[in-house]
């Protein structure tokens, strides 16, 4: 290391990408930090039966690569990313308990479960209000549900709860689902499981835990109300990237861009997986993007 660098590497985000591209930077020698505000393993823990080229659950897969970096000697630091930038030669990276300093930077951040943004949702939260089947399910046992979102994670999070709830209410504002066709033909199977197309929810209430939902008809602009007692909400992710300063480029949805080599518009800072534009979506394309970002930061430091 030179110019007084705490880390070769910081790498921001213990999800799937930040860890493959820690565990390739320590396997190249370097020093490496990862940084994590969140649950470390990211997103990919809430997904119970991961499909394609990996196989098993995303906890499981999360809680190894954990395990390896640990055990390369990648310092696992849990606090929350507030501001990146260049001091001098080095990025520093400043977070909610100090200052961490690295010769480069991989914003592996992910993206963050959209909220609907609707009244009751905030004041609910832990109140009914969740976006972990897998951890909150069990506390609605034998009640009734709403699941909100006609996606892969939203399918998945209705078949968890099916397990354990009365009955399951699929709400999503299209006319089809948009989950896998595997994950569809499943929630099919489950007697207890209502899917409800083409209707979006416009509140959330309840006194001091969530009681009811309010919902629009899509097609017809007709008003319903529906008894639950716990809302689940996978409508969308943002790109977590509100950290990084405002001149770094990004696209209309806030994705950070990204050359070939994925270095930001902010010299030796790079962004891999959900948080960058142009960005696909699978596990497969998490490592690759990780791999190709750790390549690329190994290049530049040994020039």
């Amino acid at each position: 290391m030179t110019n007084g660098a705490a880390y070769d590497v910081i790498v921001i985000g213990s999800g799937m990408t930040g860890l493959t591209a820690s565990r390739s930077l320590l396997r190249n020698g370097l020093s490496v930090a990862n940084i994590e505000g969140g649950v470390f393993g990211g997103l990919i823990t809430n997904v119970n039966d991961l499909e394609g080229e990996y196989t098993g659950s995303g906890a499981d897969l999360a809680s190894t690569l954990m395990l390896e970096v640990g055990e390369m000697g990648c310092a696992m630091v849990s606090e929350s990313v507030t501001e990146v930038r260049r001091d001098g030669p080095d990025i520093l990276v400043a977070t909610d308990a100090g200052q961490h300093r690295a010769r480069a930077v991989v914003v592996a951040s992910g993206a963050r479960l959209r909220q609907l943004g609707v009244p009751g949702e905030a004041q609910f939260e832990y109140k009914g209000v969740s976006q972990c089947a897998d951890c909150d399910g069990p506390m609605f046992r034998g009640q009734d549900v709403v699941v909100v979102g006609g996606g892969d994670s939203a399918l998945q999070e209705a078949l968890v709860l099916s397990g354990c709830c009365a009955n399951v209410c699929v709400v999503h504002h299209r006319p089809e689902l948009t989950a896998h066709l595997r994950w569809q033909q499943a929630l099919r199977a489950c007697s207890n499981v209502t899917v409800v197309p083409m209707t979006e929810v416009v509140a959330i209430e309840g006194k001091s835990v969530v009681t009811t939902i309010r919902l629009r008809s899509l097609a017809d602009g007709s008003a319903s109300t529906r008894t639950c007692s716990g809302v689940f909400v996978y409508v969308g992710v943002d790109p977590a990237a509100n950290f990084l300063p405002e001149h770094v480029a990004r696209d209309a949805s806030g994705a950070v861009v990204t050359s070939d080599g994925l270095e930001t518009s902010l010299e030796n800072v790079f962004a891999a997986g959900a948080v960058r534009a142009g960005y696909q979506g699978t596990l497969g394309d998490a490592v690759r993007d990780a791999e190709t970002a750790a390549t690329a930061v190994l290049q530049r430091l040994r020039d």
